[in-house]
């Protein structure tokens, strides 16, 4: 196994095992086992292994794993209208995050970011956005989507 994937195995261990709330605590668990790493590979590892920090039962914000399958992100009953520039993605209860999630990290150029509840996702969108390609991209995501005027 190389170093980089041993890393990132060790450091999806330590964010499933324990309650961490910054990039330094991380790097000083990671350091008690012995694998050193700069605050910039760190980044990088977090990003490509889709670990995010999300509020906890406390509300206190963590690391936690954010990778699901792709079949468990629902595929019916999703539906998306469009007010101003604002679109609204309603999911089944417990999937906005996820699907949030997903629309930011695609980055798409129509969309300047996304918050989410629990079966709600507000998408901000640019100015004078293409509503064709919002339609697309949430498609591609959400195949079963219903478009609501």
């Amino acid at each position: 196994m190389s170093e980089k994937l041993y890393r990132q195995k060790i450091i999806k261990e330590l964010v499933s095992t324990y309650e961490i709330d910054s990039q330094e605590g991380l790097i000083q668990y990671l350091g008690k086992k012995d694998i050193l790493v700069t605050q910039a590979t760190l980044s990088r590892d977090l990003r490509e292994l889709k670990i995010s920090k999300l509020p906890n039962s406390n509300g206190k914000y963590i690391y936690q794993l954010t990778e699901v399958e792709t079949t468990e992100i629902p595929e019916k009953g999703e539906t998306i209208c469009f007010t101003g520039n604002l679109a609204v993605l309603k999911t089944q209860p417990g999937f906005a995050t996820r699907i949030a999630l997903e629309i930011d990290q695609a980055q798409s150029s129509e969309i300047i970011g996304t918050i989410a509840g629990d079966d709600t996702v507000f998408i901000a969108l640019k100015e004078n956005y293409d509503k064709e390609k919002i339609i697309q991209f949430t498609q591609k995501l959400l195949p079963k989507i219903q478009i609501l005027s």
